[in-house]
């Protein structure tokens, strides 16, 4: 059995050694879009929920991801592929539901990086209309899918760096209106928002699923666990700070905008889509409305790079592992980054505005938020999945790893998530702001689940016509080696487990 030239090596590589803690960090963040979720999901989960408890459902879901981070990323030291929780679900449940995961997470993230494009195209519009420059929403979305996708094909250290800065600008700011928010009480700082009657009843199903979406992004370390310096350390880290921090933000800015407001008034004031810039503007001046809009854009830039860059790793993942096209493994010998399923990304980024700007459609419902929710459903039962193939994984060897890494906070992650998987389905219609029984909250779950049939199916398909394919599947670098071994009938042994 021979290794690969280094021709194709080169070819088929991601670069080494290039992120640490804080470059992941920086990834993670930004997918999660904390100045989005405050300016915009916080106040619509007030008007959802009609009801105070917002903080602490962030408190509820901050605790049950930390939970499943627990098992993911100890199964993060023992498995590094772009393919992150396709490739836990492969190693932890088998290579058919790994493929059928596949296919969910690569449908899910796709969705949800596009989606992006409706918020950030209609807050350009309204930010460059009142300067005089009046273009439809798609033609600013235009502008910031050409940058997405030209960055997504640069080296990865160039991208954690730009996000860096649109980052450390974004966080800024949410403190300072947090703090503003908290130094101008309505009637005091209130505790009623953490107390357990705060949230209840049908809606919190709904809050809790948008919480959870608030805080996608976290899970995005692991993605680059093969470019990561001392991955075995820094995926861990920079996973369970994204939690923390996330919860923090979340948690701290919730409860301002409800101190600033009253208790008694946050349901009926979040009628107001801008409220968070409406309070800045009261309290620190009108200058902040603008500024705190133009850094919402930035921030939504920054996430769609950021989906941008794990959407393509998992069709890079995929590609490599001869799972799909093979031409979506090519990296690009000067900058080691994923081109071919880049640009895959890029062309399918570039046709869903397109096809929303020709039908009339409306970006920020329909595009954004519609598109967005959904794909976080499809994204809630992939963490779930992987859970449970977390437990699998490690009952069958618990490689070295705590008990309580490996079983305990696993089966409670589980659990957790398992609930907050049947909230957000039954719930869904009050999520998306339909009523019961309309059309949309079932398609949703009901395209997901056909998804995972047909990557199933597909899983099936390459065991029985490519054996040597399916033999790979979750293995990422490794896999060419573990192919070659099925095909010249050879024990895998070091190769990789069957």
């Amino acid at each position: 059995m021979s290794a690969p030239s280094p021709a194709s090596a080169v070819q088929s590589a991601l670069a080494r050694d290039k992120l640490g803690t804080l470059s992941l960090l920086h990834f993670s963040l930004t997918a999660a879009t904390p100045l989005t979720v405050i300016a915009g999901g916080v106040v619509v989960m007030f008007a959802v929920a009609g009801q105070i408890g917002i903080p602490l459902g962030y408190v509820i879901i901050a605790v049950s991801l930390w939970l499943f981070s627990i098992g993911y990323t100890a199964m993060a030291r023992h498995i590094a592929n772009a393919g992150a929780m396709y490739a836990f679900v492969a190693r932890g449940l088998g290579r058919v539901p790994g493929v059928a995961a596949a296919w969910v997470a690569a449908t899910s993230y796709c969705a949800l990086q596009a989606s992006l494009y409706g918020l950030l195209g209609i807050t350009a519009e309204g930010l460059l209309t009142r300067a005089g420059l009046e273009l439809p929403w798609w033609v600013w979305a235009l502008v910031a899918w050409l940058l997405v996708g030209l960055l997504g094909t640069r080296a990865v250290d160039i991208n954690a760096k730009v996000l860096a800065v649109l980052l450390t600008v974004e966080v800024a700011v949410i403190l300072m209106f947090s703090a503003s928010n908290f130094a101008h009480p309505a009637d005091g700082l209130s505790f009623a928002a953490l107390s357990p009657s705060a949230l209840g009843g049908e809606a919190a199903g709904a809050v809790l699923a948008l919480a959870v979406i608030g805080f996608i992004g976290f899970e995005s370390p692991t993605v680059y666990g093969e470019e990561a310096r001392d991955r075995k350390r820094t995926v861990a880290r920079a996973t369970l700070a994204t939690i923390g921090i996330l919860a923090f933000i979340y948690i701290a800015s919730s409860w301002s905008i409800i101190t600033a407001v009253g208790d008694d008034n946050v349901v009926a004031a979040s009628a107001d889509p801008d409220l968070m810039f409406t309070l800045a503007g009261d309290q620190l001046g009108s200058a902040w409305v603008t500024i705190g809009q133009v850094l919402l854009l930035t921030s939504v830039t920054a996430a769609s790079l950021s989906f941008h860059n794990t959407t393509a790793r998992y069709l890079f993942a995929l590609g490599r592992e001869q799972v799909v096209f093979s031409w979506l493994g090519r990296t690009s010998v000067r900058t080691c980054a994923p081109v071919a399923a880049s640009a895959t990304q890029t062309v399918v980024g570039g046709l869903v505005i397109v096809l929303w700007a020709a039908l009339g459609l409306d970006p920020l419902v329909h595009l954004f938020y519609y598109l967005g929710t959904a794909s976080g459903i499809g994204l809630i039962a992939l963490i779930l999945t992987c859970g449970i193939a977390v437990l699998a994984y490690f009952a069958r060897d618990r490689r070295e790893e705590s008990v309580w890494a490996a079983r305990i906070a696993p089966v409670l992650a589980v659990l957790a998530m398992a609930g907050v998987m049947y909230l957000s389905v039954v719930h869904f219609h009050t999520l998306l702001g339909v009523e019961k029984g309309s059309l949309l909250p079932k398609l949703v779950p009901i395209v997901f689940a056909v998804l995972a049939l047909l990557g199933a199916g597909w899983g099936l398909f390459l065991k029985r016509a490519r054996p040597e394919v399916y033999a790979g599947i979750g293995h990422g670098a490794k896999a060419p080696l573990v192919q070659a071994a099925e095909r010249a009938a050879v024990p895998v042994g070091a190769a990789g487990e069957r």
